[in-house]
């Protein structure tokens, strides 16, 4: 089989065609280009996508298109066992990626009939994804190989028999599996959980006898509990008979009460009425007069004040001296100015030829005619100023005494407003009539709010039946109604919680069940825990028994696989290494030429054990996979450690090996395509 041409949007491959050729096909790209994808994606068209995978690194999630379009591809084969065939796969539903699958014939675009996405893969290779993952397809950094149980029955084939059904992994595995079943660590298997089941049954019948001696407890609690209740309740009783008559008699003598002010109230408004005492708004209205008339009088006095004030700042004000217009330096800058304008006409008298002194006082004058006219203004304005605050003074007592004047004859007219409406003769005898009337209406108000409230409380308190009102006053309990009730409500609590934990008691003691059926099963899972640990011991020492005998296996595995892998190891390394070993795990071990001591792969440096496993797949490939199916061998950076001659070893062994297999050869160098330009059945391609 062999592939021809892809096309592919998987992971960065946007749209990417790429044809390839029979032989050995080397495929130039930077890192970071697609080749690891690139291999990815030939792998998904043969075996799918794995759909148990979960996470970011699984295939379905990293091999997302970067540009958000659905996952997708075409392969076209040349296959032994169907021709020339193109398979499709593409993503109809977003959390199936590439689960949508077709193949058809190349040429007639007909369906193959029984091929699905499922087992495309196996049926045209001839091998699981298992398999085929562990020879012919080398990741990238990936040459080793990890044991797998189907490459193992395969590769045992090859020692003895020829019999593919045997594996000593899956023996081992069955047995662990059994061994498991029965005790896989402390907390799981067989024998634990029936470990746990007698621990739990011998626990439930200690917590059978412990809850039934709970509950006889809080019974016993209970029956004292109702006791204390059944006291509270007749001194609570003993109270509800004291109330009884205590209401009783509160409602006879509220009755009496009510009568006696409503007579007390009739007597007070008839004295009123016979008095002739106005009504209650107007001595209201009138005491407010009186409020009235004395705000006034203080308003008069602090008026009279006020106007005292005023005339005596008024009579201070005029014995200040008055300003005048000419003061001394107004009389100072006249005579100067006077003086300079005689020096001036004196100069211009007596010759044109003026001294100093005649021209300083022609430039002075003009100085002190200004401040004397400065001074004049000043003096002006002090006696304007003068004035102004006079005629204010003058004012204000002008007001004073028209504020006294209206404040009197207010006072007036409210006292005569009130004698309008009291019959008294002055002020004073005024003042003693309202107040004392509007006392008597206080207290008739009062007698009436209390006739009232005696009468709602007889009307609205119906009388009590007097078969149930005791005849005689009734010893009231020691303790009050409250405290009684609060020690009632307390201990109706504690029973409450008592029965509370009776009927727990009762619910576990039925789900803990009987204790009867309890021992009995408990002696039923002891004996099957100890069939159970018998079982364990057979199987344990079965597993031993097939570890020795693995033990003896390992020695010979597949000698022509070692033997294989030598030859070619022995081609990588120029001869230097010319004996290969591996055991069940497919740890590898090799001998130099010439000497004794077997090394392991591990021990190697990165390039010399790259290419032992690459001897070891190479060998894998002879041996395992069908012949007739030619499978293509795809290598990503598998030479990428190699130094120069050996990797030109390798590329001499892939060109060999690529005569009868097709091989991609993936590589972020050009070292390969350089050694390799020119030769025959070698294809290079740049992605």
């Amino acid at each position: 089989m062999r592939f021809q041409r892809l096309d592919a949007t998987f992971g960065t491959l946007e749209r990417r065609s790429l044809s390839l050729a029979p032989g050995l096909n080397i495929i130039e790209s930077p890192n970071e280009s697609g080749k690891s994808t690139l291999s990815a994606f030939l792998r998904t068209m043969l075996y799918g996508i794995p759909t148990r995978e979960r996470g970011t690194l699984a295939d379905k999630s990293r091999y997302l298109p970067w540009s958000g379009a659905p996952m997708q591809g075409t392969l076209d084969l040349d296959t032994e066992v169907y021709g020339a065939i193109t398979l499709r796969r593409d993503t109809a539903r977003a959390n199936s990626p590439m689960g949508r699958f077709s193949a058809t014939y190349a040429g007639t675009g007909d369906e193959i009939p029984g091929l699905t996405g499922f087992d495309c893969g196996e049926t045209l290779l001839g091998v699981p994804r298992e398999v085929y993952e562990r020879s012919a397809f080398v990741r990238q950094s990936s040459l080793s190989i990890d044991p797998d149980a189907e490459l193992e029955r395969r590769i045992a084939a090859l020692i003895t028999t020829g019999e593919e059904g045997r594996s000593y992994s899956e023996a081992a595995a069955a047995l662990k599996k059994q061994l498991n079943a029965r005790r896989s660590n402390a907390r799981n298997g067989q024998i634990p959980a029936l470990e746990r089941e007698i621990e739990s049954d011998e626990a439930a019948l200690a917590e059978l006898r412990r809850l039934q001696a709970e509950q006889s407890e809080a019974e016993t609690m209970i029956a004292a509990l109702r006791e204390q209740e059944d006291a509270l309740r007749a001194d609570i009783k003993t109270h509800d008979l004291a109330d009884r008559r205590e209401q009783y008699l509160a409602r006879a003598q509220a009755k009496h009460d009510a009568e006696h002010a409503e007579r007390e109230a009739r007597i007070i408004r008839r004295m009123l009425e016979d008095t002739h005492v106005p009504s209650r708004e107007t001595l209201e209205e009138n005491r407010g007069r009186l409020y009235a008339v004395d705000d006034l009088t203080r308003q008069a006095k602090d008026a009279e004040k006020s106007r005292q004030d005023a005339e005596a700042s008024l009579g201070e004000y005029r014995r200040t001296p008055k300003p005048r217009a000419l003061r001394g330096l107004a009389f100072l800058w006249l005579v100067l100015f006077i003086i300079c304008i005689a020096l001036a006409a004196l100069s211009l008298l007596s010759t044109p030829l003026l001294p100093p002194a005649m021209r300083w006082a022609i430039v002075a004058a003009p100085a002190f005619a200004a401040l004397f006219a400065l001074e004049l203004r000043r003096g002006g304005r002090q006696q304007k100023a003068y004035q102004q605050q006079l005629d204010a003074l003058t004012e204000a007592l002008r007001e004073a005494d028209a504020a006294c004047g209206v404040l009197k004859a207010q006072r007036e007219r409210t006292m005569e407003a009130v004698y309008a409406d009291v019959p008294a003769g002055d002020e004073a005898s005024a003042r003693a009539y309202v107040h004392e009337n509007l006392a008597r209406y206080d207290t008739l108000a009062q007698v009436e709010a209390d006739a009232r409230s005696k009468r709602q409380y007889y009307e609205t308190h119906p009388a009590p039946d007097l078969k149930e009102v005791p005849a005689f006053a009734v010893k009231r309990p020691e303790r009050s109604r409250e405290a009684l009730s609060y020690e009632l409500e307390r201990i109706t609590e504690r029973r409450a919680e008592a029965q509370s934990r009776v009927d727990y008691t009762a619910g576990r003691l039925r789900s803990v069940g009987d204790a009867g059926e309890l021992e009995t099963a408990l002696a039923q899972k002891r004996e099957r825990l100890e069939t159970a640990q018998d079982e364990y011991d057979a199987i344990a020492l079965a597993m031993e028994t097939l570890g020795h005998a693995n033990g003896s296996l390992q020695s010979r595995f597949s000698p022509a696989l070692g033997k294989r892998a030598a030859e070619y190891f022995a081609a990588l390394t120029g001869g230097k290494y010319d004996a290969v070993a591996l055991d069940r795990s497919f740890r590898a071990l090799t001998t130099e030429a010439g000497a004794s001591v077997a090394h392991d792969a591990a021990l190697l440096s990165q390039g010399a054990s790259d290419q032992l496993y690459l001897a070891v797949r190479l060998a894998i490939c002879d041996m395992v996979l069908p012949e007739d199916r030619h499978i293509p061998l795809v290598l990503d950076d598998a030479l990428i450690n190699f130094d120069d001659a050996r990797c030109k070893a390798a590329l001499d062994l892939l060109l060999r090996v690529a005569e009868t297999r097709q091989i991609l050869l993936l590589t972020c160098q050009h070292r390969e395509a350089a050694y390799l330009a020119g030769r025959d059945n070698v294809n290079i391609l740049t992605l």
